[in-house]
């Protein structure tokens, strides 16, 4: 493949910060999305072991580490001392700038420091500024710009937060672009901390699910960074913080002790009291199963969200019949740590999401309108989508629990033989589905009388489209494209996006 496609397709993926569909690749090169697929294969092939751009079913490419390319005379380079600042775009330049500022704050910067190298003027720069302004508004920090010099001023714990959010690849905690720039002390401290991830576990007896696992990992990743660059930790609060900890005595604080005290020796340093408190507070913020009480043995909140919670989605006629009380048990053991990030405004990403919203779109909707609901009754704060993702799992385990089999009405020409080879197909690979009648094309308005429980009418033959049931057309032998068109129509009937 020429050369000069492979620079398109990188640079075009250069100036997009998130996953870029391969259809939209495909028009903006105008080449087909087969075409696309071959040229990452070979970019990935020809620069092996390192992943160049990375893919995400349903979501796209993306390059995985921009901040790291540039282009020579003979194609794309890897390597940060390589790349052409003047080449980045606004969006890649204030990423810079905002990255170098957090990771060091509160350390002042002399403007033409930051912005010097990139051969922009002073209108740019104050646009830049508007910008960061905006963009570090949402964690409570402030961008200052006084006598020449510009800095971050804000509390510790904010600081590190919008690094997590802002520069943390989400959902891989391998993938800590933007941090520390010495690959050497990179490795070792990731190390560590996977190390005190694996104590973590070993002294709970238990297992730190995803997403809760990266969170950690984060949170204990961005402290060691944070005191490597400007020796920056939590400010001492311990006596305001222990008086809003319930339990100081208990096995999860036990342990929060023994990392920090890891973290101390690893970084020979004493850290404060502050760091043990507000590790607990992702501890507490996770799931972790050995640590939960039973459903009637959570605290009042917990319990009245949860119930609210659920209310509200039962008042939708198509989540009116869930078994509430198993989903009560199941979803409270979610809600307890998920209203411990809402105090502690703590994030989790959800990788999950965009396949969530696909398959369960209405589901997704009702849940979401539900904890506008639940935020306003309660007073909590806003409970953004990956938290809602997560929620409606819950739900649709509870739907698919409560799902009856699906009633099939087979039709085709005659009703005889064809119908019943396509019955003995349907009902050996599909055991959720129940045959209930096969009957001739010329007779299937009286059949849907006669069987006024069909949810679903599978057909050899095209049938009218004033058909008062779903319908779906397939080959009598039943192809696997047929078998999935099949389950597909199935899922959309038992979720409620096609009437029964």
């Amino acid at each position: 493949m020429e050369t000069g496609f492979k620079k398109s397709l990188i640079g075009y993926l250069l100036n997009r910060r998130d996953y870029v569909r391969g259809s939209e690749l495909s028009d903006a090169l105008k080449v087909s999305t087969k075409t696309i697929t071959r040229a990452v294969q070979q970019i990935n092939e020809q620069y092996r072991p390192v992943t160049i751009i990375e893919s995400k079913r349903g979501r796209g490419y993306r390059l995985k580490n921009p901040e790291t390319m540039s282009f020579g005379d003979s194609g794309f380079v890897i390597g940060r001392a390589n790349v052409d600042v003047s080449r980045l775009t606004s969006i890649e330049r204030r990423d810079e700038i905002v990255k170098r500022l957090l990771f060091t704050a509160p350390q002042r910067y002399r403007v033409t420091e930051l912005w010097g190298k990139y051969f922009i003027g002073d209108s740019a720069v104050a646009t830049d500024l508007r910008s960061l302004r905006l963009m570090l508004g949402r964690f409570q920090l402030s961008i200052e710009h006084v006598s020449g010099f510009v800095w971050i001023d804000g509390e510790e714990a904010d600081i590190r937060r919008a690094i997590s959010s802002l520069f943390v690849d989400e959902g891989q905690p391998g993938n800590r672009r933007f941090m520390q720039p010495d690959q050497d002390i990179e490795q070792r401290d990731a190390a560590f901390v996977d190390k005190q991830l694996d104590l973590i576990e070993e002294l709970l007896h238990t297992e730190i699910p995803y997403p809760y696992r990266v969170n950690i990992f984060t949170h204990l990743y961005i402290l060691i960074e944070r005191f490597r660059s400007v020796g920056a930790l939590m400010e001492d609060r311990a006596g305001e913080q222990q008086a809003t900890i319930a339990d100081e005595g208990s096995k999860v604080m036990s342990v929060c002790r023994a990392v920090i005290a890891d973290v101390n020796m690893y970084l020979d340093a004493q850290l404060p009291d502050a760091e043990v408190y507000d590790l607990y507070q992702y501890l507490a913020s996770s799931r972790i199963e050995d640590d939960l009480p039973a459903a009637n043995d959570m605290p009042g909140p917990v319990r009245r969200a949860t119930r609210y919670l659920i209310d509200q989605v039962a008042l939708n006629p198509r989540y009116a019949q869930i078994d509430q009380s198993e989903l009560f048990a199941r979803l409270s053991k979610h809600m307890k740590p998920l209203l411990n990030r809402l105090k502690n405004g703590i994030r989790v990403n959800n990788n999950l999401l965009e396949q969530i919203r696909l398959e369960y779109p209405n589901l997704f909707s009702t849940v979401k309108e539900a904890t506008r609901q639940l935020e306003e009754h309660e007073h909590l704060p806003i409970i953004d989508d990956e938290e809602i993702g997560f929620i409606t799992v819950y739900f649709a385990q509870a739907v698919e629990n409560l799902s009856r089999p699906l009633n099939i009405l087979l039709v085709c020409t005659t009703g005889l033989g064809t119908a019943q080879l396509l019955k003995s197909k349907i009902e050996r690979r599909f055991s959720d589905m129940d045959v209930i009648g096969t009957v001739a094309a010329r007779d299937v308005e009286k059949a849907l009388e006669r069987y006024p429980m069909t949810d679903l009418v599978v057909s050899t033959v095209a049938l009218s489209e004033e058909m008062k049931r779903p319908t779906l057309v397939v080959s009598a032998m039943l192809t696997i494209e047929d078998q999935e068109r099949l389950e597909r129509m199935a899922d959309h009937i038992h979720n409620g996006e096609v009437g029964r």
